[in-house]
């Protein structure tokens, strides 16, 4: 268990700079034997109380933003997204976590090579709306990297400043994250006792994050998700389709 309190910190710290904790939390607790749709359930459950703490470093950020809508966006999204994955069964559901990693880092791939700036007005655009509901459901169907995919979607949108969209991509995935708790929860797929520890790494790694966020180098981070993230789609790949 200690082990999966290190992958959990990690994943704390990660969700808070740049997105994409679920990368190291996924394979640690399927590397335990338990089966695909319990661990992303899991996961997701577990990474609340981080996404708390990281977001309350930056709550300021968003002072004069569309809350309400916000919120709606995140808890829909995150609530729909979880009621599908409870229709999956584990050993169909193996097949989609390679494809899902991958596209996803992909994304993200795509949007650092771009030459067009990312930041402009804090304003919810009409089309802000299906982009963003659609990573919300995500965030509750799968979640890993949502991080990322929010701050692609805000960064394509160029929908605030750099902090800004971190502040965005925070507060919707603790909302979307929160959605799951009770739709898994009644489901029975949550692992709790290593979701409980998960939780604590994931609490201390996502205060631990928002305090060095103002001076990590942001695209370095960035390009070292990317990476892992393709590198372990290509593991899954092959772990799920050999």
């Amino acid at each position: 268990m200690f082990e999966l309190l290190g992958w959990a910190l990690l994943a704390g710290v990660t969700n808070a700079l740049a997105g994409g904790g679920l990368f190291f939390t996924l394979p640690a607790l399927l590397a335990l034997g338990v089966p695909s749709t319990t661990a992303v359930a899991t996961a997701n459950v577990a990474s609340w109380p981080g996404y708390i703490s990281a977001f309350w470093g930056l709550r300021r950020q968003l002072r004069g933003a569309p809350m309400v809508a916000l919120s709606v966006i995140g808890i829909v999204g995150g609530s729909l997204g979880a009621l599908v994955l409870v229709q999956f069964d584990a050993s169909q559901f193996n097949y989609w976590v390679p494809w899902l990693l991958l596209t996803v880092s992909l994304l993200y791939a795509r949007q650092l090579l771009s030459k067009t700036g990312f930041e402009g007005p804090l304003v919810l655009r009409p089309l802000a709306w299906p982009l963003l509901l659609s990573g919300s459901f995500y965030g509750g169907f799968f979640g890993g990297g949502l991080g990322v995919l929010y701050m692609s979607i805000t960064g394509q949108l160029r929908m605030g400043s750099n902090l800004e969209q971190h502040a965005i991509k925070l507060y919707l995935s603790l909302l979307a994250s929160g959605a799951t708790i009770v739709v898994y929860s009644l489901s029975g797929l949550v692992y709790w006792q290593g979701g409980l520890v998960l939780a604590l790494g994931y609490l201390l790694g996502g205060k631990l994050g928002a305090q060095v966020l103002t001076w990590v180098n942001p695209k370095l981070l960035a390009w070292g998700i990317v990476a892992f993230g393709i590198g372990l789609s290509g593991y899954y790949f092959f772990r799920f389709y050999s």
